[in-house]
């Protein structure tokens, strides 16, 4: 058995398809590619692929990442040139490891992502404004985000203490570009789209904006006192 973990770019062409689409296109290339996949058993065999954290629709992603456990060795180079000429524009494989023991799997290992957020804005911005808005966001005890169960039952969360740092990178007329690490996992998790809801209405300074662009740079795993890329540890 030999599993190769690969990291992914997914770009502005496939930033509306779904998660479950995300996993079919990814499926169509390994057989396109030949790749020899090892399958479940049972009724319904599908090849064996586990990946890291759904990516909501509507966001871009230099850093997803996914686990596929192969029948036979292949040197990482060619796993991703065949993967590459068989998956849809906007999916690309650019970075591949391959071990030949099992391996905690993906979802248990992430901490935490680093994202950039655009928040495209209907009137002109000041850059200290935002500056101060930010700084005395953070200085908040509780930001409570409500959430509602897909059972329709509602709970409360305290998602300040995931919330690691907010950095204001670019403000121009109707821009605001800022970046972010957060939570994100099994075991915490922070959707910056909420997070983003909380700052925008926080202390009546509400902006006044039409969208949002959101980017996932990477996700990370704790180890030590370290923040790592999940392939680093491979």
């Amino acid at each position: 058995m030999w599993i190769a973990r690969l990291k992914l770019i997914m770009g502005e062409e496939v930033r509306y398809i779904s998660h479950l689409d995300l996993q079919r296109a990814f499926q169509r290339a390994l057989r396109r590619a030949e790749i020899d996949v090892a399958y479940s058993q049972g009724f319904n065999p599908h090849p064996k692929t586990s990946f890291a954290m759904a990516l909501a629709v509507g966001m871009t992603s230099e850093g997803e990442y996914i686990d596929v456990e192969l029948n036979t060795k292949i040197q990482p180079e060619e796993l991703m040139t065949r993967l590459n000429n068989s998956l849809p524009q906007g999916l690309q494989v650019v970075q591949c490891k391959l071990r030949d023991k099992p391996h905690p799997s993906l979802m248990s290992q992430i901490d935490k992502a680093i994202y950039t957020i655009e928040i495209l804005t209907q009137g002109k911005n000041d850059y200290l404004d935002i500056q101060l808005l930010i700084e005395f966001f953070m200085q908040q005890d509780e930001i409570i985000v409500e959430r509602v169960n897909k059972k329709g039952k509602k709970s409360s969360k305290n998602i300040r203490p995931f919330i690691d740092f907010i950095q204001l990178e670019e403000v121009q007329d109707q821009l605001i570009i800022l970046k972010t690490r957060l939570a994100t996992g099994s075991k915490n998790n922070v959707k910056p789209e909420n997070m983003i809801e909380k700052l925008i209405a926080f202390g009546g300074k509400k902006i006044n904006y039409e969208g949002l662009k959101i980017h996932r740079i990477d996700l990370l795993t704790q180890e030590g006192k370290k923040l790592i890329s999940p392939i680093e540890n491979f």
